[in-house]
């Protein structure tokens, strides 16, 4: 649980800190059936994240021998599900969102895709019952629960962009529809910034100084994602639904490009201590730094590489449905209003100044930084290289040289990162249609 709360908490803050700890050292609490379900899935996501960890777990004498990561996180889930009653789901709470959601990461950082596809789903059934995407709901929370459920919509919200721009079988579910989206004001459902320990169930105390906490790493992070769908600012228009930009390349393009704009502009005004540069006056020697220090500077690196590996890994996403994009349009029939088409070689220098951001991050930040953020970050160093293997120019070309450059480097970095107990399937079928096979 401390490893939780020094390691994965800054990216998944589905707890409240204050409250968590008291829980865990008040006797009664541990004997909770739904606050043993939350640690136990807790310890899931540790394990599935951080392989390192569970080496050292293993090590313990103290602890229960399993064999690999799997078969501790699988054995976890059935033991959460053993104590569910026949009358679980008639009673809804956060926690018990929050053990879903946790179970369907722990499963997607070991690569057991099938099992966190199955979860997602009941993770986002519970949110859309609690209602979290609904700010007109949170009426009669108090500002705990408040914090906790803002928080729990943008993680809800993380899977359903993921599913949105990676849907390649188209057979994920989706957590809202186009009405809903276009309903939502992000600044509504952003939590506040300041960190667990000044929020109290009825009042929330102000921050004793201007400096950014973990809380605006996660807000930041929040933005980013809703960027690479809508814009920021609610249009009144609503503008055009994905049925409708499907069908006509030109708005298509345009909305690209605005995605990528607004992405852009998010980089420019991230504020000092996340950006990607960090100032070398910053960077404080470890030697001078207590215990409490370096775990703080450990979580802002985590936070940190976790907010520009995924500006990067959406904005190579948006470029290659821009160039799909582009492509239609260029080879199908005249659109009614010609869009700005962006040159393919701009294109690919874009690329280029993406993956150097990348690999900076990878060579350059703490390694914890790195592993903190698991399966997650393997598959998006994954999704940009493979991006760079259609290099259209000649070979000969500084552009294709430098691509094929990038994806030598890659190989040993993946070789790195990519902790799954089993082959990456995350883009091909993995399951089997029983009732298709012939015997």
């Amino acid at each position: 649980m401390q490893d939780y709360l020094d390691y994965i908490y800054p990216m998944v803050p589905i707890v409240h800190r204050p409250s968590f700890r008291n829980a865990l050292s008040n006797d009664q609490d541990r004997e909770d059936d739904g606050f043993l379900a939350l640690t136990i899935a807790i310890a899931a996501l540790v394990v599935a994240t951080m392989a390192s960890r569970f080496h050292e777990y293993q090590s313990d004498t103290r602890t229960l021998r399993f064999n690999s990561r799997k078969e501790f996180i699988h054995a976890c889930y059935q033991k959460s599900m053993g104590l569910r009653t026949s009358s679980y789901f008639d009673q809804l709470s956060f926690q018990k969102f929050a053990v879903s959601y946790l179970f369907q990461a722990s499963f997607l950082q070991l690569g057991d895709h099938n099992w966190s596809r199955i979860l997602s789903v009941e993770a986002m059934q519970l949110a859309r019952l609690l209602k979290l995407h609904q700010i007109s709901d949170y009426n009669g929370l108090n500002c705990i629960e408040t914090q906790l459920r803002k928080k729990g919509f943008w993680l809800m919200f993380y899977t359903f962009v993921h599913a949105h721009l990676q849907n390649l079988q188209g057979e994920r579910l989706t957590y809202l529809d186009p009405a809903l989206l276009h309903s939502i004001n992000p600044e509504d459902l952003m939590p506040l910034d300041v960190d667990d320990e000044l929020i109290f169930e009825h009042n929330v105390l102000a921050p004793s100084n201007n400096e950014s906490c973990l809380v605006t790493g996660f807000i930041i992070h929040s933005r980013v994602f809703w960027a690479a769908i809508r814009d920021p600012v609610p249009n009144p228009t609503g503008g055009h639904c994905p049925c409708v930009r499907a069908k006509d390349s030109s708005i298509e393009i345009v909305h690209f490009n605005e995605r990528l704009n607004c992405l852009r502009d998010l980089a420019t005004r991230i504020p000092s201590g996340f950006q990607l540069w960090e100032p070398a006056h910053e960077q404080a020697n470890e030697d001078v730094l207590d215990d409490g220090e370096k775990i703080a500077k450990s979580q802002f690196a985590s936070i940190r590489a976790n907010l520009h590996v995924t500006l990067i890994w959406l904005q190579s996403l948006i470029l290659d449905q821009l160039e799909a994009a582009q492509s239609h349009c260029q080879h199908g029939s005249p659109a009614t209003e010609s869009p700005t088409i962006m040159d393919q070689r701009l294109i690919w220098v874009e690329r280029e100044n993406l993956c150097r951001q990348l690999f900076f991050i990878l060579f350059n930040f703490p390694r914890v930084g790195i592993e903190t953020n698991g399966l997650h970050l393997a598959n998006k160093v994954r999704d940009i290289v493979a991006s760079l293997i259609g290099c259209p120019f000649h070979p000969d070309d500084p552009l294709s040289k430098q691509a094929s450059e990038y994806i030598k480097l890659s190989t040993d970095v993946l070789s790195r990162l990519d902790s799954s107990e089993g082959i990456n399937t995350m883009h091909l079928q993995t399951w089997v249609d029983t009732d298709r096979v012939h015997r």
